[in-house]
């Protein structure tokens, strides 16, 4: 890994153009070998609705304590998570330290209606997105940015599989009906000075699922561990999501790519609002290293395992008592 973060452009690569599928297949690969993180240009999601949709977050979680508790997080993970709620347990390995996290969330997923059969059947992860009734407009924009984030996650993938030589489409029948989930995060202001604030935003963590699209406001915070075990910045880029890779595709890769170590350093007396979006694998997928990825000489490392009964122990154990595990 090394200390830069680089910054891909992939307006040619979905605009089909000739050359764009090898050229931007080599920068994400690079990106992933080395760093696990990569900044997105030229993704085709007008910046405009993303600000709006952070000016609604802003407005959400400014509200009264009452109005969004009534809209707690439930056994679907969906809803609303207070301040201090949740604890990166991986913080310990990397830290040793297990304080809670000093970051507020709304929990959503792909938000269908209350006769939906999974509903019905209260299958687990499959219920309907609990909606706040201020801001009038913060279902549909959030909506609307899960609709786009959706799309972009299947084109991201496209790249990753040709950046690891398969065919564009590979990871398509694991992911067509994703068990994705987004965070509408916000980190208040704190008063302690960077240096004996670690871990009071979100604690030093890799992410579990297969790939994070993350919105970020100017103010700052997300660090990412580099090769030399030291925390470098991941700025804001004006009009750029940052990317990072999951455990997920690392087991694929039999850890070819490996998930990075990252955390967020609450900004002194600055609010911050954040939006990742999880773009994951089907409930049903059988997550298995790649074959192009283990030889005699460098066996499988991971065992094949389900996704969907992966999700149940983590939720069950992580957010027991509302612990979040990053």
């Amino acid at each position: 890994m090394t200390d830069a973060i680089p910054v891909i452009d992939v307006s040619d690569f979905l605009a089909a153009k000739p050359g764009a599928r090898e050229a931007t297949a080599a920068k994400l690969r690079h990106a992933c070998e080395e760093v696990g993180f990569f900044f997105l240009q030229g993704h085709g999601v007008p910046w405009e609705v993303i600000e709006n949709t952070f000016e609604a977050s802003r407005r959400f979680h400014a509200l009264r304590s009452g109005e969004k508790e009534v809209l707690a997080a439930n056994e679907h993970n969906i809803g609303y998570m207070p301040f201090e709620k949740s604890i990166s347990r991986a913080s310990q390995v990397y830290e040793g330290t297990r304080k809670p996290n000093l970051v507020a969330a709304y929990f959503l997923k792909r938000d269908v209606p209350d006769d939906h059969p999974d509903v019905v059947a209260n299958k687990r992860f499959c219920g309907a997105n609990q909606w706040p009734e201020n801001p009038p407009e913060f279902k549909n924009l959030m909506a609307y940015h899960w609709d786009m984030l959706i799309h972009l996650g299947s084109r991201i993938t496209e790249g990753l599989a040709l950046s690891l030589g398969l065919e564009k489409d590979y990871f398509k029948p694991f992911t067509s009906r994703s068990q994705s989930s987004m965070r509408i995060l916000h980190y208040p202001p704190y008063e302690k000075e960077p240096e004996t604030n670690i871990g009071d935003g979100i604690g030093p963590h890799i992410d579990y699922g297969f790939l994070t699209i993350l919105a970020q406001d100017k103010v700052g915070g997300l660090e990412v561990k580099n090769s030399a075990e030291e925390w470098i910045s991941a700025p804001y880029i004006p009009g750029t999501f940052i990317i990072n890779i999951g455990h997920m595709m690392q087991r694929w890769t039999n850890d070819y790519y490996k998930a990075t170590p990252h955390r967020v350093k609450s900004q002194g007396n600055k609010d911050r609002d954040s939006f990742p979006f999880f773009f994951e694998p089907n409930f049903d997928t059988i997550v298995t290293p790649l074959k192009d990825y283990y030889s005699q000489e460098n066996p499988p490392r991971y065992e094949p395992f389900h996704f969907g009964k992966y999700l149940f122990e983590k939720y069950s154990t992580s957010y027991a008592g509302n612990l979040e595990e990053g």
